[in-house]
Parts: C-alpha cells; structure tokens; sequence
C-alpha cells in the first residue's frame, strides 16, 4: 500500500502545465463513516489535443478553492500552470483547523470531525492545482486520473 509521502511524490510528477480548466465537481460523501465517499474531480483539456483529463480526489477531507475567472479568462486557452503535493501535518491540520469556523455547527464537548481528521492526519495528502488565476488546494487520500473522449 502506497504511502502519503509516495502518493504527493507521484502526484508532484505529472505535467498539467498549459492545460485548459474546464470544470470541476463535488460529490460528498452519501453515508456516514464513508471516508473513502467523498470525490473532487477536475476536467482538464491539454493545449495541443481535443482529449479531455478528468483528475479526481478520492477519500476527500478539505477543499479550499481561490479563483479569479476575469485571470483565467484572460489566460485562456492554456491556463493551468502546474501541480504540486505534500504531506506536511501541520499545514494540513492549519487548514483544516482555518475551515472550522465556517462549519455553522457546535459539537460542545463531543468529538468533532476535526479530532478524526487529525488523528488520520498522517494518512492524507494536500495537493494543489495551480491556475494562471488561482489555486484549488484537497486535502485526500488518493488521486486517480482518467483519459476520456474529444
């Protein structure tokens, strides 16, 4: 079984730079307790082919997502300009620590989803795709990358 370490670096190898963004989806989770339930994926276009990437996120954590659409347009076609990956705890459980105040939800002295996420903390990867125009930053267990149709 392939480490977080492992996943980042893999991740850190693959070549998006000049893609065109093309859209992007959120499906979380259907059932409590399904960890591996939640998916991102991303649609991707490379410059120079008429085949379409779809790059997913799966066992999906945290999102944060910071786009300007006038940048992106304004790069268009190719604005995606790189991806990067890591596995560094404490940024990661800064984020997740960041997005709690947006929850609109108190558990008192219950055990929250945060406590969960940091005891796996270890298990996750942050990856980032960078855009000529932002950044979408997830915060999951795996990636997969599917090569579709014109």
């Amino acid at each position: 079984m392939p480490t977080a370490k492992d996943i980042a670096a893999r991740f850190r190898d693959l070549d998006f730079h000049d893609d065109t963004f093309v859209g992007m989806s959120i499906s979380p989770t259907q059932a409590r307790g399904d960890a591996a339930g939640s998916v991102i994926e991303i649609r991707l276009s490379p410059h120079q082919s008429q085949v379409k990437r779809l790059l997913q996120f799966i066992g999906c954590t945290n999102l944060r997502v910071a786009l300007d659409f006038d940048v992106l347009a304004g790069n268009l076609p190719p604005n995606t300009s790189r991806v990067d990956a890591h596995g560094d705890a404490a940024l990661m459980r800064e984020l997740m620590q960041a997005q709690k105040r947006d929850w609109d939800v108190g558990y008192g002295s219950m055990r929250s989803p945060l406590d969960d996420k940091l005891d796996a903390v270890d298990e996750l990867v942050c990856f980032r795709v960078h855009f000529f125009g932002g950044v979408v930053e997830v915060i999951a267990r795996e990636f997969l990358i599917e090569r579709g149709e014109a």
